[in-house]
């Protein structure tokens, strides 16, 4: 689905960008005027056939399938972001942060490579330099791929020590003419266009052809659920969202949807996030916390990707399908028994490579030694 780059091709790839519907409540001055395009659309849906979901009606829209290497949701954001980049000439680095195995750094890592700008990368860790186990998976990628690498403290808070330090790098490369900073994940009022875009374009052709009634997803950074949320509001609400955390808390997520509402002029909106209005942000299955899973989460994933042939990651992906089990069992998922029995999409978002994180690996196997069973000597 990833369209293969080379520097010749950067102006046939940059196109101008309209909003595919009318809206009036979103002022012109914050439409995106171009579009990189960098992938190619409309991702295939599937239904989900598991033992783990014997009465529901779960169809995968399959956003993991986008690109092998810059990974699923990603790119969607990036394609706006990078045109940003691309309309600045004088823009030679790129700044953003991310956890140590974020597969967000990694394609932003990618897309500096192939337009030739030099990445500058903040990993949060505790490992340092001297680590073996540090260059491997998604930072041996970011290595490779020329990006400057940068270890920041595992724990560093976004707004007090991981904005600054970004700034402070942005001063020492030549300020915001030589640099564009890319916040954490993509979040921010140009990146949500991907999705934005994704859910009038893509996600309303199937809401009547599969009957469907929820919208399921992982929830991290924000900005894939804030775009879809957007989406779906313009175009008349017709899908009840449901954002599952893999990290944080609801009242984190709200005060960033709230900023960037502020940002984008849709004050109005505030009061219908903080109501739950427009999105249904659940937080009951963060567990262990970041990328951590607890046994029983291990054994669902391990289940699932088994019966089904689809991977999913123990950061996103599996947390959010673990939390959407886990509220069809105890029948708590938000007005899906009483809504006509309509149909639920889940948005595969990616995330394989994240796999390559060792830590992942110590925890399967401290988990539950019957993983091992697998093996046999000959």
């Amino acid at each position: 689905m990833y369209r293969r780059l080379s520097t010749s091709s950067t102006s046939t790839l940059l196109k101008s960008y309209s909003l595919p519907i009318n809206s009036k409540e979103l002022k012109s001055k914050y439409l995106p005027k171009h579009r990189l395009s960098l992938i190619n659309h409309e991702t295939s849906i599937e239904k989900l056939q598991s033992s783990l979901f014997p009465s529901a009606n779960i169809y995968i829209k399959r956003d993991d399938q986008l690109d092998s290497y810059a990974s699923g949701n990603k790119l969607r954001k990036l394609e706006f972001l990078f045109a940003d980049i691309l309309s600045r000439p004088q823009c030679q680095h790129i700044i953003t942060a991310g956890s140590l195995h974020s597969n967000h750094c990694k394609a932003v890592a990618i897309l500096a490579a192939r337009f030739k700008k030099q990445a500058h990368i903040l990993l949060r860790t505790d490992r340092d330099e001297h680590d073996e186990q540090i260059l491997q998976g998604n930072v041996l990628l970011n290595y490779l791929l020329g990006s400057k690498l940068y270890l920041i403290p595992k724990k560093a808070n976004i707004k007090d020590e991981i904005e600054p330090r970004m700034k402070q790098l942005e001063d020492k490369l030549g300020g915001k003419d030589k640099c564009y900073s890319i916040p954490i994940g993509g979040s921010d009022t140009v990146g949500l266009f991907g999705y934005l875009d994704c859910f009038i374009n893509e996600i309303v052709p199937l809401i009547d052809k599969y009957n469907l009634g929820h919208l399921v997803i992982p929830v991290s950074s924000g900005g894939t659920m804030e775009g879809l949320v957007l989406g779906n509001y313009f175009t008349s609400n017709r899908l009840r969202i449901h954002a599952f955390a893999v990290s944080d808390n609801q009242n984190y997520f709200k005060t960033h949807f709230n900023t960037i509402l502020h940002q984008l002029e849709l004050d109005h909106l505030i009061e219908h996030i903080n109501n739950n209005n427009l999105v249904n942000i659940i937080d009951s299955y963060v567990g262990l916390g970041y990328g951590r899973m607890t046994d029983e989460q291990i054994n669902f994933l391990r289940t699932i990707i088994s019966e089904t042939g689809i991977i999913f990651d123990p950061v996103y992906t599996g947390k959010c399908l673990w939390g959407l089990h886990e509220e069809l069992r105890t029948k708590k998922l938000d007005q899906y028994s009483n809504n006509n029995n309509k149909n639920i999409l889940f948005l595969h978002t990616g995330g394989l490579l994240g796999l390559m994180n060792p830590d992942y690996g110590k925890q399967w196997l401290l988990s539950n030694n019957n993983h091992i069973q697998n093996w046999m000597k000959l």
